[in-house]
């Protein structure tokens, strides 16, 4: 007889793979700027206007939509209901002529995806928020300098790579060379195995959430639209894998400075506005050591605060909207009008 935590792995692992999934991204929006495959989308204030813009960053590795998950655990519906102007960079999905674009490439695409939501918004700067990837690439940006950035705020975002936990190791002594040849795409069937290896019994405890999130259907649509996220990769381009693991995990050149882009040296210490760091406790991607010790090398205009969640939690889960999305928006209202 099949034993009780089988089968309700068995029938987790049936509702996923026979379930439609659930809509997402239905924050409504305008996209007021496109680039090829990037798009920013601004998402009117519903609440008192202010005047500062909001430009999210997400990560190249995933669809945006996960600042836009469900109604009630969206980032951009929060941020739009307190009044803040919000702009979106989707990234979209590269193509295999994107293969040769590298980290200076993609902060270009950033710095003019932020200068185009400040003409938008009548705004001579915005406030600059990154998660993950991101918001490496965020503070990244601000370093080298940007007088639109007017404060900064990184989520889960590494700094200090040698700090990288599990995906540190892992990268470590990757030949980039032939990990990621030039001018190609790295595909999804490459990375995702990759990022399952981070979490070995990940699918066991996934099949399990979902068989549990059955019993309610509100809940199962939630789980599901995660799930949609998780399955939904994007290649990427292999010019910005190899430097990124390169420069990032293998060289921690962020930390030690010797990470040059467009001919300069990014240092973080050189990034001037007021900047809000969050990490989360129970964060295996980005541990809180890669992503804190960007507030001690910012310095006293620098602030670092730690959440009791994990990776995708912290915008999707309960502590989104219980705790930081407030966060944000008091962060916001200090820094800006």
């Amino acid at each position: 007889m099949e034993s009780l935590p089988a089968s309700r792995i068995r029938r987790g692992m049936q509702i996923l793979a026979t379930a439609p999934r659930p809509p997402v991204g239905l924050t409504p929006n305008e996209v007021i700027h496109q680039q090829g495959r990037l798009a920013v989308r601004y998402y009117a204030p519903t609440g008192a206007r202010r005047k500062t813009p909001v430009v999210l960053v997400p990560s190249l590795i995933n669809r945006a939509y996960i600042l836009d998950l469900e109604p009630g655990r969206s980032l951009v519906q929060a941020l739009a209901a307190a009044g803040h102007p919000t702009y979106l960079v989707d990234w979209g999905v590269p193509q295999e002529e994107n293969g040769g674009e590298d980290v200076a490439f993609t902060l270009n695409l950033l710095r003019r995806s932020i200068d185009r939501a400040c003409r938008h918004a009548g705004a001579p700067g915005a406030i600059l928020f990154g998660y993950c990837m991101g918001g490496t690439l965020a503070a990244m940006l601000t370093a080298l300098g940007s007088a639109r950035v007017v404060a900064l705020v990184t989520l889960a975002a590494p700094v200090r790579f040698s700090e990288g936990g599990r995906f540190a190791s892992f990268v470590t002594s990757l030949d980039t060379t032939t990990a990621f040849p030039a001018e190609a795409l790295v595909p999804v069937s490459t990375m995702k195995p990759a990022f399952q290896m981070l979490d070995p019994v990940g699918n066991v405890s996934k099949h399990l959430a979902i068989e549990e999130a059955s019993h309610d259907p509100a809940r199962l649509v939630r789980v599901l639209a995660r799930e949609r996220w998780l399955e939904e990769n994007v290649p990427l381009p292999g010019a910005f894998a190899s430097e990124f693991v390169r420069e990032g995990y293998q060289r921690d050149g962020l930390w030690n400075e010797t990470w040059r882009v467009g001919g300069e040296t990014v240092r973080l210490g050189a990034i001037g506005v007021p900047t809000l760091v969050v990490s989360c406790a129970r964060d295996f991607i980005t541990p809180v050591a890669a992503a804190a010790p960007l507030a001690e090398r910012v310095g006293p205009h620098a602030r670092h605060v730690e959440l009791d969640t994990g990776h995708i939690g912290v915008v999707v889960g309960a502590e989104g909207p219980r705790r930081f999305y407030p966060l944000l928006d008091g962060f916001f209202r200090e820094v800006a009008s």
